[in-house]
């Protein structure tokens, strides 16, 4: 598959600011800590020296996190504003380290039963699927999704062809820490060697977790992922005069003082000037949803702002944020009826059956008379073909719509569907 042109630069030509991006203040005051821990880690002994080096790892890779997230999102002006609202995410290194250990125990397990060969094949593919792995967990958090094929499938299908040469520079890259201090070895003193291991890998880490960071952002509207800046704002961003970057950095300093309903109010004056901001309204859901006792005024704007993200065909941002809020209450249900159809399409189309039958449930008590009724029935039955098996039930939702809704588009779906319903029964089984 060959992914449409995108307005953001391709990563195979930002490659040089990858190198230089651990090179800025906020990274490379971490590679130097990172270094410095493992200097230290060399002079204890055994097993605190490993417990050291282990607890380094996880933090560089929680540091790696960050900033993958924060480039996805759109944030290549390397501003940590917003860092203080994203507090979730400290126990990713942990998920990754299950992934991790769930892949390799497979491996040794099909060595185990069908041998090396075939091993290696299982091994390699695991290793072409860990970058969309990682990337998936950046943005979700969620363990599950991270390890579903379905997920890891559509992101690499959705970034195509050149996602393998994003796995080719991350291995060249993996290896390049090591090769690094294997040249410096002969002139080094061997009391600055530890130091020198901890932030060359903590370099390389970064610079992987950008490049993946800025592939996800170059193919975001391929893959779905919401961003908070997109690339005609970008030379906007950097001047310093941009005064949604400056209410950004407000917000942040007042998050860190604690000061959260300030933060909140000058999220909501920027609405004010320019409600139909996406990166705005973002910014606001974001903090509603990260400050405790706003689940009110979380739902009141997602009850303001669905249905603009719906009207401008963000159905990807709209899903993100229903199951953002369904983490925090679990029967919310949008109040507007108009609302249901194309949001459960949606997580149909995006391979998540259990969001859509959770929107539509009940759909036809809640609202009666409602004109995408006829609609919401055909979709029940796709779920109940496609995703429960139970092609009893859907014939009976099908002849339903045929019989009280004659006339309508929905009718002739039904028509069909039952059709299809009748050749797969009369398919011989294999």
């Amino acid at each position: 598959m060959i992914a449409p042109p995108s307005a953001v630069p391709p990563y195979w030509t930002r490659l040089g600011s990858f190198f230089l991006y651990p090179l800025s203040i906020e990274p490379l005051l971490a590679c130097a800590a990172f270094g410095l821990l493992s200097a230290l880690a060399t002079m204890l002994f055994s097993p605190a020296d490993l417990l050291l080096e282990l607890l380094i790892f996880i933090a560089t890779l929680r540091h790696g996190y960050r900033v993958l997230e924060r480039t996805a999102r759109g944030h290549l002006d390397d501003s940590p504003a917003f860092d203080a609202a994203a507090g979730g995410g400290k126990y990713r290194p942990y998920k990754q380290l299950v992934v991790i250990a769930v892949g390799l125990t497979i491996c040794a397990y099909v060595a185990a039963i069908a041998g090396y060969h075939l091993a290696m094949v299982l091994f390699v593919l695991f290793a072409l699927v860990l970058p969309a792995n990682v990337m998936v967990l950046a943005v979700t958090d969620d363990l599950g999704e991270s390890m579903s094929p379905g997920h890891l499938w559509a992101l690499m299908y959705g970034i195509g062809r050149p996602y393998l040469g994003l796995c080719a520079c991350l291995l060249l890259l993996t290896s390049s820490s090591g090769g690094l201090l294997k040249l410096l070895m002969p002139i080094v003193p061997q009391a600055l060697v530890g130091l020198l291991a901890g932030f060359f890998g903590a370099y390389f880490i970064i610079v992987m977790f950008r490049l993946m960071g800025y592939a996800l952002y170059q193919y975001h509207d391929t893959v779905g992922l919401a961003v908070d800046v997109d690339f005609e704002r970008q030379t906007t961003i950097g001047t310093g005069e941009d005064p949604a970057k400056r209410r950004a950095a407000q917000t942040a300093a007042l998050l860190k003082e604690g000061r959260y309903d300030e933060a909140i109010a000058v999220a909501r004056a920027e609405l004010g000037e320019q409600p139909g901001d996406p990166a705005g309204n973002l910014r606001l859901h974001r903090l509603l949803l990260a400050v405790p006792g706003q689940e009110k005024a979380m739902l009141a704007h997602a009850a303001g702002w669905l249905p603009g993200l719906l009207q401008a065909g963000r159905t990807h941002q709209a899903i993100e944020v229903i199951e953002a809020i369904w983490q925090q209450q679990a029967d919310y249900l949008p109040a507007q009826g108009s609302c249901i159809l194309p949001l459960a399409e949606a997580f149909l189309e995006t391979r998540r059956p259990q969001g859509a039958a959770r929107l539509i449930k009940g759909f036809d008590r809640r609202f009666p008379g409602h004109a995408d009724t006829a609609s919401i029935y055909v979709l029940g039955a796709r779920l109940l073909i496609e995703h429960q098996r139970d092609e009893a039930q859907a014939r009976r939702v099908l002849a339903a719509i045929r019989a009280h809704y004659p006339e309508t588009p929905a009718a002739a779906e039904a028509a069909r569907l039952n059709e299809l319903l009748d050749r797969l029964a009369a398919t011989p089984a294999v």
